[in-house]
Formats: C-alpha cells, structure tokens, sequence
C-alpha cells in the first residue's frame, strides 16, 4: 500500500497547466512531436478535465492516446509529488523496504546510485524518493541470476548501466565511489544518454 495518495498532492493547477503548456513547447522546438501532437497537448493543459486526467496517470489507468502524454504529465506533476513525498518522508522510516517499487508512490526507479559503501539505492520515477535494492538483483523483475544480467560503465567509472537478459530492461547507476557530487536527477539522466544507446547495441 502506498503512502502517497493522489489527493494529498497540493496540486496548484494554474502552475500545472503553464508547466505542461511549457513542456510541450519544448519537446515542439527540439521535434520531438509534431504540430498535431502538441495542439492536443495543448488542449489537455487547457481543459477543465485536467485533474481527472492527471487522476488516471497517477492512478496508472488508461489516459488519452495522446503521444507523450503520460511522460508530460509526469514532468508536470514532479515538482508536488517530490515536495509531498517529501513531507512523507518524514514520518515514516524506510529502512527495511527492499522491494521494486517506490514505498511512497508505488512507481517503478529509473535511475540508482551505488554508494561508497557499494550498496545500492534505486531512485523513484516520480517522486525521486530512494530506497536500498539489492545491488545485484533486477529492479524490474527481480531475477539476480548473475549470468542472465550484463553490466557496462563509462570510460571514467562514472556511470554504469545493468541490463537483465529474461525481462530485457535496464537501469543506470552514477557510482558513488567515483562521483564528486551527490545525484542530480534531471542532469544525470540527460548526461547518460550515451548509455542508452550503448544498451541497444547490447541488444543486438
């Protein structure tokens, strides 16, 4: 059972819709979408049903087919989910939760840090709350079948990425024991694109 409940969240709707409305025009400059996609995109910010519609993506249900919908509607909604898991944080220990999915929000990590320590903490989709995860182990499905996983770093030791062979996904890790500076969620993700695209190859 999740802490966070969708109605603890102290959305400010207007800043929700100007941060969508932005978003949007962003993924529109770089092309990343097309003119149609983002006159939809446009319209579901300016819509009285974006609450309900905001509801479903965080209750994980079906929302309109709308391409990058759901990854719009998380850029927007971050910044009150990070300041109310926050708060939440506070209330409760997590030490002991060692499961796939974030304790506060029940969303899947999508980025970890290995510690100096060598342990490893997985890092929320959402609300960017850390929990400690088997170093080894698949975050996605679980398998730590050492001979089934292929693990890959940087040439400076910086970043590494694990892919699991049964389940196909991966995760990025900024390794503790050779970084200068704690995570940086935002910057961390776009700096290791290089990796991801290092795993399609590892996919063929």
């Amino acid at each position: 059972q999740p802490l966070l409940e969708f109605s603890q969240i102290a959305f400010d709707w207007n800043d929700v819709r100007l941060l969508i409305r932005q978003v949007t025009d962003v993924l529109r400059r770089h092309e990343v979408i097309d003119a149609p996609t983002a006159t939809a995109l446009h319209s579901v910010g300016r819509s009285p049903t974006l609450p309900d519609v905001m509801r479903a993506w965080f209750d994980r249900e079906p929302t309109l087919e709308i391409e990058m919908l759901d990854e719009v509607l998380g850029w927007a909604a971050r910044p009150y989910l990070q300041r109310t898991a926050e708060v939440l944080q506070q209330r409760v220990s997590l030490e002991g939760w060692t499961r796939r999915v974030c304790p506060v929000c029940a969303a899947e990590p999508e980025f970890s840090v290995i510690t100096s320590g060598g342990e490893r903490q997985l890092v929320c989709g959402r609300c960017h709350v850390r929990w400690a995860f088997s170093p080894i182990a698949c975050p996605y499905c679980g398998n730590d079948d050492r001979t089934t996983i292929k693990s890959m770093a940087t040439t400076d030791g910086l970043y590494r990425v694990m892919r699991c062979g049964p389940c196909g996904r991966y995760i990025k890790a900024l390794d503790g024991r050779k970084a200068t500076r704690p995570l940086l969620p935002y910057v961390d993700l776009i700096a290791t694109l290089p990796l991801d695209a290092a795993v399609m190859k590892m996919k063929n």
